[in-house]
């Protein structure tokens, strides 16, 4: 059983070097989403635990302990997500920069960060971000059908559920080849 946990772990260290290495462009969505289980789902010792945790930290998001991600996604059909500390607009910003091109139309929702993407170049876009509420519904069913994970593995997992996205179109086979490649590279 030991061995292959390692495998997959390390099938998911590959996945996270396979990540999208081109600008976004055209038309791109960006939001945050917040992970971690519900309240009423979290043992007394949890509670306890994220209590003394949000007492000593800042508040995150809408004053959650949970984990924030943030993601881009471009229509074309590539997701680009992250672990982040916090998501306000010096957090969210230099990664939107990063990895997507100027002259870009983002939609994004209302959310205070993103009210500085115009001086930054980039096209304000009044239109949904029902893509990237995909993923996300996604990502939050494949993550709640293991039963909970911890949260030191998190970014594997996010890496994981990325990567199976980005190649949703690809047959098993031809996955299970780019997978391959990747070992056969390091």
């Amino acid at each position: 059983k030991y061995k292959v946990l390692k495998g997959l772990r390390l099938i998911r260290n590959l996945m996270v070097k396979d990540i999208p290495k081109e600008l976004f462009s055209g038309i791109v969505e960006v939001d945050e989403t917040y992970l971690g289980g519900q309240k009423k789902n979290k043992r007394k010792s949890q509670l306890k635990k994220d209590k003394q945790i949000f007492e000593k930290e800042s508040k995150r998001g809408f004053g959650t302990t949970k984990q924030p991600i943030f993601g881009i996604l471009c229509r074309s059909g590539k997701v680009y997500a992250k672990l982040v500390d916090r998501t306000e607009a010096g957090d969210l910003l230099p990664i939107i920069s990063g990895r997507v091109k100027v002259g870009t139309r983002i939609c994004s929702d209302t959310w205070r960060a993103y009210t500085g993407l115009a001086t930054k170049g980039y096209v304000r876009g009044k239109n949904h971000i029902n893509g990237l509420e995909g993923f996300w519904g996604y990502l939050k069913r494949q993550l709640a059908s293991r039963g909970g994970i911890r949260r030191k593995r998190l970014p594997l997992y996010l890496a994981e559920y990325v990567w199976r996205y980005n190649h949703r179109k690809l047959s098993i086979k031809q996955q299970v080849n780019r997978l391959l490649n990747l070992v056969a590279k390091i």
